[in-house]
């Protein structure tokens, strides 16, 4: 019975990873996209150990499912895509950071198909919790760097971010406690630390069902090729609205961008813009798809690049390119350099100096 039982934790196991890495590896580019993926993987961890509590051999120790290696990597790029949403992870990025999951998998795999008192599970165990730590760890701290230099004001995602990356270091303690227990089991701590990290995961899960409710994110649209589900769910242009309804946003959202210069915003973001215009952020997402036929980072790209142009024949010579890139709110000259080619035409450089040349030329013209 104990060996039919860890095949069918097994086969949920295999197909619930195999779910989460087609979501991960298919639905990237956007913030909401891998907090999605999270929301996804938290649900299957819950069900899993509901299986082992309804199920489960309480004598049996509980194979650790290996998802605790992908909430800490989902929760670095969610926090990337919010606060550099220029940099897109590639899928080679992407292969290097999940590369701890796919090993911890096939260890998983390993254990369940060896007897139960071959030592198997326990030595994977401990393998898994201090991996766990480590990631944990590893990747907390880098998106806590991320949040801590950001100059922006808090908006829902900010706070989100934060919230996540204090549970995460509360893990690591967790984590801790939890080999303590297995290495140690004659060592009694008191009480099961197990459930707590549970609680950890449900308190977690809370805080992402408020978020998705407060800004009315889609969950699930039905799954179709490649990205199809989540650019719906960034936001279609939505046939109910009217056409001058949609003209009025454009308005607001052009005069607010205008006025606060939340354009130059190396953070900027469509929670920021939302909290400014009081504009829903899927209604946003429809007024840039819909009405300028653009996405919004490519808005406000091109905002940043018309406030370059202005910058440069305000100043001329006078302003470094280097300086102009930050000031115009990229987070690197070769961003700044490719946008303002495509726009243009012509790199910063050149059309500065053919701006200077149509300068001196009309200044030599005999009055």
């Amino acid at each position: 019975m104990e060996g039919l039982f860890v095949s069918v934790t097994l086969v949920y196991t295999l197909l619930s990873c195999g779910l989460l890495l087609a979501a991960f590896f298919n639905f990237r580019s956007q913030p909401n996209r891998y907090l999605i993926v999270g929301f996804l993987a938290v649900c299957l961890h819950i069900v899993y150990k509901l299986i082992w509590v309804g199920w489960g051999n309480p004598s049996q120790y509980e194979i650790p499912l290996p998802f605790g290696l992908m909430y800490p990597v989902l929760l670095y790029l969610f926090a990337r895509a919010y606060y550099r949403p220029e940099i897109a992870a590639s899928y080679r990025q992407l292969m290097f950071l999940s590369l701890p999951f796919f090993l911890h998998l096939v260890l998983f795999v390993a254990a369940c198909l060896q007897p139960t008192e071959s030592g198997w599970i326990a030595g994977y165990a401990k393998i898994y919790y201090v991996s766990c730590m480590l990631s944990l760890l590893t990747f907390s701290t880098l998106t806590a760097k991320m949040y801590t230099n950001s100059k922006k004001p808090s908006t829902p995602t900010d706070i989100l971010i934060r919230q996540l990356t204090m549970m995460c270091f509360g893990l690591v303690l967790l984590g801790y406690m939890v080999l303590y227990q297995v290495s140690v089991p004659d060592d009694d701590v008191g009480f099961e630390v197990r459930p707590m990290v549970y609680l950890f995961l449900a308190l977690g899960f809370g805080l992402m069902i408020r978020y998705i409710i407060t800004l009315s994110i889609p969950i699930f649209r039905g799954f179709n090729e490649g990205e199809a589900v989540l650019s719906k769910a960034e936001g279609e242009p939505n046939s109910t609205v009217q056409p001058s309804v949609v003209a009025e946003w454009a308005v607001v959202i052009e005069q607010e961008l205008i006025r606060t210069q939340l354009y130059l915003n190396p953070s900027v973001s469509l929670d920021m813009l939302a909290q400014e215009t009081a504009i829903p952020r899927h209604q946003l997402t429809q007024v840039f798809n819909g009405y300028y036929k653009k996405s919004f980072y490519q808005f406000i790209a091109a905002m940043r690049i018309e406030y370059a142009v202005r910058r440069i024949s305000e100043l001329g010579d006078t302003v470094t390119l280097d300086s102009l890139s930050y000031e115009c709110g990229f987070n690197s000259k070769t961003s700044f350099n490719r946008y303002f080619k495509a726009y243009t035409g012509m790199t910063p450089s050149e059309y500065r100096t053919a701006r200077q040349s149509i300068t001196n030329q009309t200044l030599s013209i005999p009055q």
